[in-house]
């Protein structure tokens, strides 16, 4: 079993003080939401914010009600209703509006999530076991917390719970687990860039 993947301590860090995108947020909340580990360093940074602030003058943020929400998330074991009542959603959803499940290739189905005012695009991807997605790199940021199943590429193995960061100086493979599949969520910014010659055949038919 590979050991966890969690934020790092900065990146959670701008989480519980408001100061990421909030498309971005909302995956790292989902994490948060599953690893206690990531969840109990959560509320020891918002206790130290909270007393940074209470000896300085307040800074106003510009964090919104919904951004409010995403840095209390569940504590990562206690049983709360799913949003709209589909299992296996993540509590974090609660305030946003979710498309259908659309195909976007042989067993990979995708899903929109809108997170108004947000940079980054969110939605949930699922793909069926044993499926190998093209070769790929980014121009801007994919950051992804697995819901359920797992899969691996040239960075490691990545299991339900665990946090996915890859930017402009990564180039990855997935290969999906081959008995689980795989549904995640994922906040990108920038495009995908297909690699090899498969990869600009599939680039204009690909948009996430």
């Amino acid at each position: 079993m590979s050991a966890p993947h969690r934020p790092t301590d900065e990146m959670l860090a701008s989480f519980a003080a408001g100061q990421l995108d909030e498309g971005l947020a909302v995956v790292v909340a989902a994490h948060v939401e599953m690893d206690y580990e990531s969840w109990r360093r959560v509320q020891e940074l918002q206790a130290v914010q909270g007393a940074l602030l209470d000896a300085i003058e307040p800074v106003s943020m510009d964090a919104g009600p919904s951004y409010a929400r995403l840095v209390e998330p569940d504590m990562p074991g206690v049983d709360t209703a799913s949003p709209r009542g589909e299992p296996g959603l993540p509590g974090v959803l609660r305030p946003y509006a979710l498309g259908p499940w659309r195909p976007i290739g042989i067993r990979i189905a995708l899903r929109r999530i809108e997170v108004p005012g947000a940079e980054a695009r969110v939605f949930m991807l699922r793909a069926g076991p044993g499926i190998a997605l093209p070769h790929h790199k980014h121009s801007g940021l994919e950051w992804t917390t697995i819901l359920s199943g797992a899969y691996e590429h040239e960075y490691g193995r990545y299991a339900a719970g665990d946090f996915d960061e890859a930017d402009s100086d990564h180039d990855h493979t997935p290969r999906v687990d081959p008995i689980e599949g795989c549904t995640c969520i994922v906040a990108m910014t920038g495009n995908v860039l297909f690699q090899g010659w498969l990869g600009r055949l599939l680039q204009p038919l690909v948009r996430l």
